[in-house]
């Protein structure tokens, strides 16, 4: 081969990285673009105190985005997502009650639960042809119904002292543990994708899931990995809420599983499945946050804040549609 097609080679390499590093670089501008501007509407918006505010919350959506993330790579959707974060916080609540003893033995229970539930979302999708969507949701609203039944209606119970520890107080005198734990998980994912074979699994199912299996990829098995991979995420994430909010409450993570897939979609990732990744969702995560807390500085009622949310997601999906289209 010519020396100069070699070089030719490495500069469409190169070139391809380039292409695919710009929209991340983007995603993260517009997210310190939209910290710049809620500082200037409310001065004081970038001081230490909100700031770690601000990263506290990243923190939570952080997580559940995990499972998110890998679900939409693969060409689906979670809409299970915050009903298994409410089941987990109401079980973590009843079952502690106070109790430190009672903690790590909780949240094996609750891993084990939410293992059930992915299985099940994973099964319906990959065996049953379900499409994701409705087998998520139809998981949601039996998780909610179980939610409600355990309950009785009146979340009750109270945290342990290591989950409001957890959530609550500074670690290192910087961050609460949600957020080293958050950067633990969000590095795994990222090597987990980049440089696994399970991660360019997910992608070739989620670009082509017929190719993939000609290709001699286990289609069913990523499907399910990745299901209960997002129900653990969404597991953990209601877990650890418990240390924030102290009690079970029927509102937790209540516009999660919209924020979700708006942090997904607007990092980068397409909805259509086989292209994006977690980094780009990290910058969603905080643009989602940002927005969040700049509507609430602007008086934005919640009714208000929800429609802005559906406007955006709508938004986001013909931007995607339009742009499959021209390819």
């Amino acid at each position: 081969m010519p020396k100069n097609a070699v070089l030719s080679n490495k500069d469409k390499e190169n070139a391809l990285k380039i292409k695919r590093i710009i929209p991340i670089i983007a995603i993260y501008a517009v997210m310190v673009a939209l910290a710049l501007v809620a500082n200037f509407i409310n001065p004081g918006f970038l001081s230490a105190g909100n700031i770690y505010s601000i990263i506290k919350q990243m923190a939570f959506l952080g997580i559940a985005c995990i499972g998110q993330t890998l679900i939409i790579l693969t060409g689906g959707i979670d809409l299970s997502l915050r009903y298994v974060i409410l089941l987990s916080n109401v079980l973590a609540a009843q079952m502690i009650n106070g109790k430190a003893e009672n903690t790590w033995t909780t949240f094996g229970f609750i891993m084990l639960v939410c293992v059930v539930i992915g299985v099940v979302n994973g099964a319906g999708v990959t065996f049953l042809k379900i499409p994701a969507m409705v087998m998520t949701l139809a998981s949601g609203t039996v998780c909610y119904g179980a939610t409600m039944l355990y309950c009785k209606g009146a979340p009750g119970g109270h945290a342990s002292p290591i989950l409001t520890f957890l959530s609550n107080q500074k670690l290192f005198g910087a961050f609460n543990g949600v957020f080293f734990i958050w950067v633990v998980l969000l590095i795994i994912t990222i090597v987990v994708l980049k440089c696994t074979t399970f991660g360019r699994s997910i992608y070739a199912v989620g670009t082509n899931s017929e190719a993939a299996r000609h290709a001699g990829i286990n289609v069913p098995l990523v499907h399910i990995a990745c299901y209960v991979i997002a129900a653990v995420m969404a597991g953990i994430t209601g877990f650890l809420f418990l240390g924030f909010t102290e009690s079970g409450y029927l509102s937790t993570a209540a516009s999660y599983n919209m924020d979700s897939i708006a942090a997904v979609v607007i990092g980068g990732t397409s909805i259509m499945g086989g292209a994006g990744g977690y980094v780009g969702t990290i910058a969603g995560v905080g643009i989602m946050i940002v927005l969040d807390s700049l509507m609430t500085i602007l008086h934005m009622a919640e009714s208000g804040k929800q429609i802005f949310q559906g406007l955006l997601i709508v938004i986001l999906l013909v931007v995607v549609y339009s742009r499959k289209k021209k390819n």
